[in-house]
């Protein structure tokens, strides 16, 4: 006899079929990765709920309680509507946040100069009061278009540590989409979708007239106490219209990209192997056309003898690599931590669903919070369980992931995730 846990993941999967969204049932819920790596992520869990419509309440609930600072509390912040950031707000020591976007809510700067550019900067010191477990899920980041002037990115961790970024829309950053540096270290980035929709603004100083470059971890070849970290896991995102480099470029860390999708037509390179940079791709595809000359990958530094490692595997698109400039020793993701991945062929149909895959779609049942699988049935509802990850009965769905299992009036049974 199956499992409780088997069956309804059987559900899961032949609700998928049966809508032709198989994306749904390859969406865990949770961190994949780096962070998990010496320890749990949890964000606000177990903290107030807050929902937040203008940038003084998103500023009040990530800084304060009662009024007084407190950078520690836990919380979870739920993000309605359109927010619009007049500069980059930066948060320096956060931690235990849970910021959740409702459906169509959305962070916005359209300022496009180097000073008031940008949206989200994660900060601190990385050894005494960095940013830590912090979740951002199903938030949209618009920029006012790309323009080089050496400005703000949309969303930057600096020495952050622990934190998750899932579900997320990044578009049209001035500078990089979503950026991570100065020893930030075990970040996790899953179903994330990184696009440029604007015609970018030529005439930068930076030099660059179409500065479409989304995602750079680490800043400076000179940054050594890089080393050792920015450990970064993408899964599941998709690189779209418009990138044409950084997908991403890595300088010193271990970077793991798995079941990842890439359409953005008309790029430069995609993998910029920088400084000490040891990057693993797997299960891949790459179904995007670059310019006349564009590579996977290349090394976009000043240094032509930079250290560095490469490794793609088991992808759509291109040959398996194994390659390095000098004797780093390659890394290898399941040395460090478990994963599930997909298979290859399935990447471009579950991650490239514009309604179930990577992007800012979860979605909302009613009063329950974001749901990667929804379903909906005319007939009434005659039988409700509610189920934890491991298959075990509850009595009521509760904090974190729940599988929840109706049985309908018309005898068909309907299977959803939610997670509160």
């Amino acid at each position: 006899m199956r499992s409780v846990l088997t069956t309804i993941l059987a559900g899961l999967a032949l609700i998928a079929a049966q809508a032709q969204k198989p994306a749904s049932t390859y969406d865990e819920g949770k961190p994949v990765g780096w962070a998990t790596v010496g320890g749990n992520i949890t964000g606000g869990e177990g903290g107030e709920e807050v929902t937040v419509t203008n940038f003084t309440e998103f500023d009040n609930a990530m800084l304060r309680v009662n009024g007084k600072k407190n950078l520690t509390v836990k919380r979870i912040i739920y993000v309605k509507g359109t927010i619009t950031f007049s500069q980059q707000a930066s948060y320096n020591g956060v931690e235990n946040k849970t910021i959740i976007g409702l459906p169509g809510s959305v962070l916005t700067n359209m300022n496009q100069d180097k000073k008031n550019g940008g949206i989200l900067k994660l900060t601190g010191n990385v050894e005494d009061t960095p940013c830590r477990n912090i979740i951002l899920r199903n938030l949209t980041f618009k920029g006012p278009g790309a323009y080089d002037v050496d400005g703000n990115d949309n969303l930057l961790i600096q020495s952050g540590q622990r934190i998750w970024v899932d579900h997320c829309d990044f578009q049209d950053a001035m500078d990089g989409n979503f950026d991570i540096n100065n020893g930030a270290d075990n970040i996790s980035v899953t179903w994330c979708r990184f696009r440029y929709i604007l015609p970018p603004k030529a005439g930068g100083s930076g030099g660059s007239d179409a500065h479409c470059y989304s995602n750079l971890i680490g800043s400076s070849d000179g940054t050594v106490s890089d080393r050792g970290h920015l450990n970064v896991t993408f899964a599941n995102c998709w690189w779209d219209t418009g990138v044409i480099e950084r997908c991403p470029r890595v300088r010193y860390g271990k970077v793991h990209l798995v079941n990842c999708l890439f359409t953005n037509d008309n790029y430069n390179y995609l993998f910029g192997t920088g400084y000490e940079s040891n990057i693993y791709a797997e299960k891949c595809a790459f179904v995007a056309t670059g310019k006349s000359g564009s590579q996977i990958y290349k090394n976009p530094g000043k240094n032509k003898t930079a250290p560095w490692n490469l490794i793609i595997s088991d992808c759509i698109g291109t040959d398996d690599v194994q390659e390095r400039m000098g004797s780093l020793d390659y890394f290898t993701p399941a040395d460090y931590y478990q994963y599930d991945a997909m298979d290859k062929t399935l990447v471009q149909e579950v991650v490239g669903n514009e309604k179930t895959g990577a992007g800012a779609t979860l979605t909302f049942d009613d009063d329950e919070a974001p749901s990667a699988i929804k379903t909906q049935s005319a007939a009434p509802v005659v039988r409700t369980l509610y189920y934890n990850m491991g298959g075990v009965r509850q009595s009521e769905a509760r904090r974190g992931l729940t599988i929840v299992s109706q049985l309908l009036a018309d005898g068909t049974t309907t299977t959803k995730k939610i997670i509160r």
